[in-house]
Order: C-alpha cells, then sequence, then structure tokens
C-alpha cells in the first residue's frame, strides 16, 4: 500500500528545512513539520542569528565609544535599544517569510505547523492526523538543559531565547556558565555598559576550545571590566522582591550574589521528549538520538540530523548532514558524514575560528601531529586596525604532511576561516598554501607567511 508521503521530516531549521526542499526538488512527496508557524528553527528565531544582529549593534556602538583611539570624538554616542530590537524581527521575519514562500512555491512539499509524534516506524501523528511515510528525518533540535538547583529562582531566570526580547537594556545581568552563549553575551552587553558577571564551575571559560585560544579571549573580557569567577559550585537560586539572590560555594565558603537579571547558559540537551521514539523502535540516550555514520537510527528508514544527535551542534552542520541524510535515502551509493572538515565561529571578542581538527581534539585523539603559529601581531593590517591580539595555527598531520586543523584567533576570524575551511576540506599541504598570493595588506597574509615561515625551517633542517 502507497504511503502518503515518501519523506516525513520533523524540524524545520536548517536542518530538516534543506533537507525538505532538497528532497522535493527531487520530485519526492515531503511533509515538513515545525511547532512554529513558519520555518527557521532555534538558530533563525532564538540563538545565532538574533544574537549576531545584537552583537553587530553592540560592536559598532563601542567602535564608536573608542574611536578615540583613531583620533576621532565620540563624546555623542548612543545607542537605542529599541530600534535595534526592531531590526532584529524584521530581519527574522524577512528570513522565516522567505523560506515559507519558497516552500509554498513546491507543489510536492507541504509545511505543516504541529507537534509530530510517532506511532511506529511508518507513521506519525500531528494535530490528531496520521500520516504514512516511506522515510523519514528527525531534525527536531536541542533545548536549554537547567541544572538541578534549589530555590524558586530556576523558573525565572532569563535563557538565550529571553534575553532578545527584553524591552529596555538591562543595567546589570548575572551569567551562569562560562561557554560561547555567555562569552558572546556578556561581552555584547558589557560593550553596552551593561554590569555582566560570570560563575563558571570549571577553572576557565570556553573549556571545549583549546587553552590559548580561550585564554585570549578570557583576558580580554576581564580587561574589558567582566567579573568571572571560577571553581565554584552552585547552590541556590531565590527570588525575592524582584532580585535574585544566587548562593554559590568557593574555596568551601559559601558566598552571595544579589542581581536584578540572571542568565543560564549550562548546557542543550536534544530535543526529542515530544516525539515517542520508542514507538518506532528509535533509539536514543542522554546524548541524544543515536546514529551510525550515514546519519541512520536504528530503524533503516528514519534518519536523524542537527542538534538532536551526539555531534558538532551548528546550523552549518545541520545543513551539512541534511545534504548527507537525503543523498543516503534517495541515492545508490551511500555517503559517510565527516566532522574532520567542520568548520565554526565564536563571535567573542577578538573571534575564534576553527577549522578541521584542533590542537586539543588532536591531542585527546592521540593523533601523531605538529603545531605550527603565526601571530597577527607582525602583520601590517593588524597594527593599521589598532587590533594585534590573535594568531593562526596549522595543525599539521605529520605523516602526511597535510593540514587537517587550522585555529584563528582575530577580530575579523569569521572573515578568514572560509579559507581555513578550503585548506582542510582539500587536505592542503603548506607548499600548497604557498603557492597562494594573498592581497596586501590583508589579513588573509598570514596564511601565507605562515606557509612560508613553515618551508624555510624544513629546509634548515635538512
Amino acid at each position: 500500500m502507497a504511503k502518503d508521503y515518501d519523506l516525513i521530516v520533523i524540524g524545520a531549521g536548517p536542518g530538516g528545512t534543506p533537507a525538505a526542499m532538497n528532497a522535493a526538488m527531487f520530485g519526492k512527496r515531503v511533509l515538513l513539520i515545525d511547532k512554529r508557524d513558519a520555518p527557521g528553527g532555534e538558530c533563525l528565531f532564538e540563538g545565532c542569528i538574533p544574537s549576531k544582529v545584537l552583537e553587530n549593534a553592540a560592536n559598532r556602538y563601542y567602535d564608536v565609544v573608542t574611536s578615540k583611539k583613531f583620533h576621532i570624538d565620540s563624546n555623542s554616542a548612543q545607542i537605542h535599544w529599541e530600534d535595534v530590537l526592531k531590526d532584529k524581527e524584521e530581519i527574522l521575519q524577512k528570513r522565516s517569510q522567505a523560506a515559507l514562500h519558497k516552500i509554498m512555491q513546491m507543489p510536492n512539499l507541504t509545511f505543516m505547523q504541529g507537534v509530530a509524534k510517532f506511532i511506529d516506524n511508518n507513521s506519525i501523528e500531528v494535530n490528531g492526523k496520521r500520516f504514512s511515510f516511506e522515510n523519514a528525518i528527525i531534525a527536531s533540535g536541542a533545548k536549554i538543559s537547567f541544572p538541578k538547583i534549589k530555590g524558586n529562582g530556576i523558573d525565572k531566570v532569563w535563557t538565550n531565547k529571553d534575553v532578545f526580547y527584553q524591552k529596555e537594556l538591562p543595567t546589570e545581568i548575572l551569567f551562569i556558565g562560562a561557554g560561547a552563549i555567555s562569552s558572546e553575551l556578556a561581552q555584547m552587553f558589557n560593550k553596552l555598559g551593561v554590569k555582566c558577571h560570570i560563575l563558571e564551575r570549571s577553572e576557565r571559560i570556553l573549556k571545549h576550545l583549546p587553552k590559548e585560544a580561550a585564554m585570549i579571549v578570557q583576558e580580554k573580557m576581564i580587561k574589558n571590566g567582566i567579573d568571572i569567577e571560577f571553581n565554584l559550585q552552585l547552590e541556590s537560586i531565590d527570588f525575592e522582591d524582584d532580585t535574585f539572590v544566587v548562593k554559590y560555594l568557593k574555596d568551601n565558603q559559601l558566598h552571595t550574589l544579589k542581581y536584578k537579571n540572571v542568565l543560564m547558559a549550562t548546557g542543550r540537551v536534544a530535543n526529542i521528549d515530544d516525539l515517542a521514539l520508542e514507538n518506532a523502535g528509535v533509539e536514543y540516550d542522554k546524548k541524544g538520538i543515536i546514529v551510525n555514520e550515514y546519519l541512520q537510527t536504528s530503524q533503516s528508514n528514519i534518519y536523524a540530523c542537527g542538534d538532536c544527535i551526539n555531534a558538532p551542534k551548528f546550523a552549518h552542520t545541520a545543513t551539512y548532514e541534511a545534504g548527507v541524510a537525503i543523498h543516503n535515502i534517495f541515492a545508490p551509493s551511500p555517503h559517510k558524514v565527516d566532522y574532520n572538515k567542520n568548520s565554526w565561529v565564536l563571535f567573542s571578542d577578538p573571534q575564534v575560528a576553527i577549522a578541521g581538527i584542533d590542537s586539543q581534539s588532536a591531542a585527546k585523539r592521540g593523533l601523531d601531529f605538529s603545531v605550527q603559529t603565526y601571530e597577527f601581531k607582525t602583520e601590517a593590517r593588524s597594527q593599521i586596525d589598532k587590533s594585534i591580539e590573535g594568531f593562526i595555527k596549522f595543525i599539521i598531520d605529520n605523516n602526511t604532511k597535510s593540514i587537517i586543523g587550522v585555529e584563528i584567533v582575530n577580530e575579523d576570524a569569521s572573515s578568514l576561516v572560509g579559507e581555513a575551511a578550503l585548506i582542510v576540506a582539500n587536505k592542503l599541504k603548506s607548499m600548497d598554501v604557498q603557492k597562494a598570493i594573498h592581497p596586501h595588506p590583508t589579513l588573509t597574509e598570514a596564511f601565507g607567511k605562515l606557509a612560508q615561515q613553515i618551508f624555510f625551517q624544513s629546509m634548515m633542517r635538512r
């Protein structure tokens, strides 16, 4: 008996939406389901896009405030927060509606708002209606994970979602956790004059990053007036008289902080609770849906991608995974995912960008590698911009001599990582990079300079 759809996709974020569109372009009958009334997912509505709109405004405001270093008078600088929020909403709606319009133009692709629940491995229920499918892709994303903490204030703290909808610029924020979300937001609000304080249980910020890169960001945060406390244990969060009372243990002593606003950023978990995966026989654990290297779940006709699986959690990675999943469902020869060529950016100050395998990951995996470093402070462009922090590193496989990873710390690392991604994806050697002629004066010269440095060192060892 023919199924209602060739493919059902659950989740219309950066993984699910392109997966559904690509399948529809191949002529497949596709149903795309999301809890929101338009596509976009958390990246668009609550994550990377709104945060970058606000970060962009904060950086430009800060450039004006600190423009004295370029001999410019900046005494009258003001930030109009309400107008920044309007810009954010306009961009979100424009992007979401553009995607919805594109979907509506595809006659064999149907978008449905609702919560999907598996009935078995060939059918789901949405809004009380049952639909059968040949194949499915789960791209339901992730959600905020709150630690178990005493007190009545945990339900009142902000998340990254809440902070983007505050109608007035807050005067102070206490951040719980010093990962990517806190590091980006704390620096953004700090530049706007907001008092920012971070509590972190580890010994440094950004523990998933190589230490040298993380410490440059950490030192910049402290230098700019952000208070950060480490090696502590959160005890309770209470809410009294419109104020949060936060207690924590540090050095065997109980400390208390009172803040008007608290933002919790302690991690995320797969958003799979409502899917009834057990009905379909789809296996999962505390890290998310279990998939193989082809993104196939324990059910051969059901795939998963994006933040709901145990893999790098980035919008662009979800889109890459969606392409692999669609290929493996409809093409004759399967493809494996290759996270060794993944790239990503932390929009901190300075920015941190990684392509491929960073030095910390390479060491954990026991790889035979070496690291070569070039510091931006020697570059003309860095000196002109008065931004000499940071470096570029090549992580080199000692056996093949290929560059398996690139680390970049620079205020404009997001613009440099594209070349790094190409280097890693094509397994180039330093000699290959040296062949390129990089324009002067630009930051991209650092790629050529580092490749040249490696060449001369190899010549001297002969």
